[in-house]
């Protein structure tokens, strides 16, 4: 089987890449044009140049694929509404959808974000029954995840052969933004004034990438997956960090109140300016959230491992010390 991997150079893409070779499939990765795609290079795949907003690219990347995985995305949060948003992380995915039925692919695999579901506290983690909490978030980055969901559940009702993983925080290497572990390398460069109340489910990203290809084969169409292992606080977190690196933990918690202050400020100074805030208001309220999930259907249904997150803190450590971003 010959899959076509979008977005194969990312954090979560490149590590896809690894296994579905490892698992014995055929890789088109598919790459931004100009891309030097560092993280999968020397790795025995086809390297395929497109863009998801270019429907004929979309349309030569996927002729003689037999599957998909749909990694690529925009992450972008701020400003939080953006029109670019929706193209890449919806209307890419109606297209790949249309493109994908033309040339008879068996599986189409698409990387959601937990965030498609509401969330929880230790005692109750949401799971695939939590309805979406949109309001809670109010960046279109969240909706227009959760509207390309919708759009593929309603296909797999129709016989699409789709099926959703949705991961939570995720660590671990190739993550040259970086984009997940920016607060890890503000935390071990001195940069973190503290800590918050909030919390978060960590997960390492080489387990979603295992879960994400054993749904090429595992698990039936119209499902969804929330690709997750433990919920921490942050100051577990950091804690975590802190003993991986072998640092001493200093950090002290930062007052609700403070942080909604500072991220409002934020906020409207970049409004004016035309930056983006380092802590949004919308950021702010997030990191003060109980983001707690359940990722037991993933274990048992798409064999997803259990990493402990300090291996996986270890691997992202390792791999930007490998391409000095930190000493």
């Amino acid at each position: 089987m010959k899959v076509l991997i979008t977005g194969a150079d990312g954090m979560l893409g490149a590590s896809i890449c690894r296994e579905a070779l490892k698992q014995g499939y055929e890789v088109r990765a598919l790459v931004l044009p100009g891309s030097s795609y560092k993280s999968i290079q020397g790795l025995s795949l086809e390297v395929f140049y497109g863009d998801l907003l270019d429907k004929e690219s979309l349309e030569l990347a996927i002729d003689g694929c037999d599957a998909l995985i749909n990694v690529a995305a925009s992450t972008q949060i701020w400003p939080r509404r953006s029109d670019m948003l929706f193209r890449v992380n919806y209307q890419a995915v109606v297209d790949l959808v249309e493109l994908s039925k033309n040339h008879g692919l068996t599986r189409f695999i698409q990387i959601g974000t937990a965030n498609s579901f509401g969330h929880g506290t230790p005692e109750f983690p949401g799971n695939e029954e939590s309805p979406f909490m949109g309001n809670s978030y109010k960046i279109d980055y969240v909706d227009s995840k959760y509207q390309a969901q919708k759009l593929l559940l309603e296909e797999a009702e129709k016989g699409f052969p789709a099926l959703i993983i949705n991961p939570t925080y995720m660590i671990g290497p190739f993550d040259s933004g970086p984009s997940s572990g920016r607060m890890i390398l503000a935390l071990i460069e001195g940069k973190l004034p503290g800590f918050t109340s909030g919390m978060k489910n960590f997960v390492a990203s080489k387990d979603v990438a295992v879960a994400a290809v054993n749904a090429l084969t595992l698990g039936h169409p119209g499902s969804c997956f929330i690709a997750g292992n433990v919920n921490l606080t942050f100051e577990e977190m950091f804690k975590s960090v802190c003993r991986v690196k072998n640092i001493p933990f200093k950090l002290k918690r930062v007052p609700d109140g403070v942080i909604y202050a500072v991220g409002f400020f934020s906020s409207v100074v970049a409004r004016i300016t035309g930056k983006p805030p380092k802590l949004g208001y919308h950021m702010a309220k997030q990191a003060t959230m109980q983001q707690c999930y359940n990722p037991a259907k993933a274990r048992t249904i798409l064999n997803m491992p259990s990493t402990p997150i300090e291996q996986a803190i270890e691997d992202c450590l390792t791999w930007w010390k490998e391409n000095q971003y930190i000493q």
